[in-house]
Order: structure tokens, then sequence, then C-alpha cells
């Protein structure tokens, strides 16, 4: 009797054992695709806090355009010539964006961080010519002449759409020679990043231009609130000029249009010629017109976040959207 009841025991004991088992490899394959699913849901929730940010920040430029830039504006930290007191003069209402907004908000259970910058501080890769990306390392940067040239040249033939490379310049055939890792793209630039690949560009080159480059916006370089560096790279501007339109600035003096500027400049820059001229037009701005709104969201307790990139220009007293991308 002892023995039987002895293995009863132990049966009940392998049972419980077996049925615990069980259970636990479906609690486990339960977990598994519970995981997925939440982090998907996670992901959803955070790209909604980062379009919420994007949201605000729109509400923000066209509230400055409906002449509510001073009550915004009013607690930003500020020295010297303040971005109000500019705007006022200039009529630009979107200069320095980032004093317009809280760059950190939470509501409810999301919450964004927000960077916003004009798009005219910054040399649009996918719409500069040779002469831009020339002066841009050779000016701005101290380049060597040659050097400057030659990733200028290797620039154009990464976004160019033909495998024929210009006389400086490199094409698949050449990275190929050279058992360089990437392969140029033959299309625009899809990030900045990309500009590390190019033939004859440099750890070093790279991280000192990589702040002055963009791939977003219309390429327009705003004269009013660039920095030298980006001025530079300008047709036709020279040195002499960039340094005077800075001191000018530093000054408080700001030109609202291509004939103003030419008439302050008149003894450090000659204006250019005809073609010269319509080219130089098309690259310039005089205020801050696109703004790029980089908007990090998340929910709380969430480690997932979600990054969403928009370009809004102004029009009127709206800020359309021009430009999307998530990360």
């Amino acid at each position: 009797m002892k023995s039987r009841n002895g293995f009863i025991l132990i049966a009940a004991l392998w049972l419980i054992v077996a049925l615990s088992a069980v259970g636990l490899d479906a609690a486990l394959r339960s977990r598994a695709e519970r995981v997925p699913a939440m982090n998907q849901l996670d992901l959803a929730r955070a790209r909604e806090a980062a379009l919420a940010g994007t949201e605000y920040v729109r509400s923000r430029l066209t509230a400055a355009l409906l002449d509510r830039e001073a009550e915004l504006r009013s607690q930003a930290p500020r020295g010297g010539l303040s971005a109000r007191q500019i705007s006022a003069q200039m009529g630009d209402t979107w200069r320095a964006p980032h004093e317009l907004i809280d760059a950190h908000k939470i509501f409810g259970d999301l919450e964004f961080n927000i960077d916003v910058h004009d798009t005219g501080l910054a040399v649009n890769i996918n719409d500069a010519n040779i002469e831009m990306f020339r002066n841009l390392l050779a000016q701005g940067f101290r380049i060597d002449a040659a050097v400057a040239d030659r990733i200028g040249q290797a620039i154009l033939d990464w976004r160019d759409e033909n495998e024929d490379p210009r006389i400086n310049g490199a094409e698949a055939a050449q990275y190929i020679a050279e058992k360089m890792p990437v392969l140029p793209r033959n299309q625009r630039f899809a990030t900045v990043e990309e500009v590390r690949y190019v033939m004859h560009m440099t750890p070093e080159i790279f991280e000192m231009i990589r702040p002055y480059l963009t791939v977003v916006g219309s390429g327009r370089i705003n004269i009013n609130a660039a920095p030298e560096q980006v001025l530079l790279s300008l047709p036709t501007f020279t040195p002499t000029a960039v340094a005077e339109l800075i001191r000018m600035r530093n000054s408080g003096t700001y030109p609202a249009n291509a004939g103003e500027m030419f008439t302050l400049l008149a003894r450090a820059y000659r204006q250019p010629e005809a073609t010269a001229l319509q080219d130089l037009n098309r690259r310039i701005t005089f205020a801050t017109n696109e703004v790029e709104i980089v908007a990090a969201g998340r929910a709380a307790g969430s480690p997932r976040s979600a990054i969403v990139r928009t370009v809004v220009a102004r029009a009127g007293d709206s800020a359309p959207i021009m430009w999307r991308k998530f990360e």
C-alpha cells in the first residue's frame, strides 16, 4: 500500500511539473507574440507624439504671422540685439524660430522634444553648383583650392544621373578602382551623411563642413542670418563683401532686398553682371521663409521613440508643409 501511495504521489508531482511546463511555454509564447505588438504600438504612439510636436510648432509659427510674435518671444532669453527687435526692423516674424517655441512639451502621457531652424542657414548640397562648393571649401574653410575643386566635382557626379565623370570628378568606375566602400547613387543626396562617402572627402573635412550643409529647403541662403562660411559660398561674394555684411549685421543693419544690399556694400562689393546677378538672386533671401522642424516623440514609460522631420514655408498667414520624413 505504501509503495502504491508513493507511486501515486510521484505521478501527481510529475503531472504538476508537466502542467507547469505547458503553462510556462504558453506564457512565453504569449509574451513573444505580445512584445512585438507592444513595440509597434509604442512606435505608433511615439510617432503621434512627434507629429503633435510638429503641429505645435506650426501653430506657433502661424500665430507669429498673426501679430502674436512679441507675445511668443516674451519669455525667451536674449542678449544684445534681440530677435524681436531685429524682426520688427526687418519684418521677419520667423527670425530665430527657436525663440517662438518651448523645446520640450508634455501632453498627457506623450512628450516631445523640438529642434527648429531656418533652412537658409546652410548650403543645400542638392542645389548648389560647383562654384558654391569651391567657395564653401576654399574660402569658408581654407581648404586647398585643388582639393576643393575635386570634392565639389565629385559631389556633382554623385548626384547626377549619368556615369560620365567630370574632369576632376568621379563615377562608379573610379570608386571601384579605388576600392571605395560606397558607390555614388546617381541621384539626389538623401541625407547629409552621404557626403562622407564622396571621393576625395576625408573624415576631418566632413566633420568640419557637416553643420553647414543640408538636403532640405529651396536652397536659398538667408543673407541676414547665415553664418560667414555659408555666405562665402555664394557666387560673386568675396571675403571682403562678406566681412562687411557681417560687420553691418553686428551693428544692427540688415538689407531688405538685393538693391539695398548692393547700396550698403558699394565700397566692398560691385554688383555682378546680369547673368551672375540672376543666379545670385535665385540663391538668396533676406528673411526666414522656410523652417525645418525636427520633432522627437515618445510615450511615457516607453523606450521607443520616433523622429519626424518637416519643412514648412511661410505663405501669407499660414505655414503649409513642403516636405516630411519619418525616421
